[in-house]
């Protein structure tokens, strides 16, 4: 999977400055990620079922979502690897081989998608429209 870190030690700091609750912040950010998760899995698996041959991969999308001490959300979004595990062919169909592949959307585009949105809802939350 790719992982995406977004570091909200800077958030912690506007936060504090503006006389917010710097533990509400993160938490209303761990929020906004965990929807930019789910609508980044939709994308990458409309994405891979699309694809007459990686079809059968697009189930085995998912997400997790990490805090790594108090100022840091970690969203892992792609298909799952394990031996035997359908999600396994998700660099195949992503990046393709010298023998084929590589016909599915580069999962960067669902991550791009949902960039402006969450900063959208961030600018929100830091007003405390949230």
């Amino acid at each position: 999977m790719a992982a995406s870190t977004w570091d909200a030690s800077e958030l912690v700091q506007l936060a504090a400055d503006l006389d917010k609750d710097p533990v509400e912040i993160v938490k209303g950010l761990r929020g906004i990620m965990a929807k930019a998760a789910v609508n980044m899995k939709k994308q990458l698996r409309a994405e891979m079922q699309a694809s007459p041959h990686f079809k059968g991969a697009a189930h085995r999308i998912s997400y997790d979502m990490i805090t790594v001490g108090d100022d840091t959300v970690v969203v892992d979004v792609g298909p799952s690897h394990g031996e035997g595990d359908p999600g396994s062919l998700g660099n195949i169909a992503y990046f393709g081989t010298s023998k084929g592949g590589g016909t599915v959307p580069d999962p960067i585009g669902a991550l791009e998608a949902e960039v402006s949105a969450a900063e959208a809802w961030i600018g929100r939350l830091l007003a405390g429209e949230l």
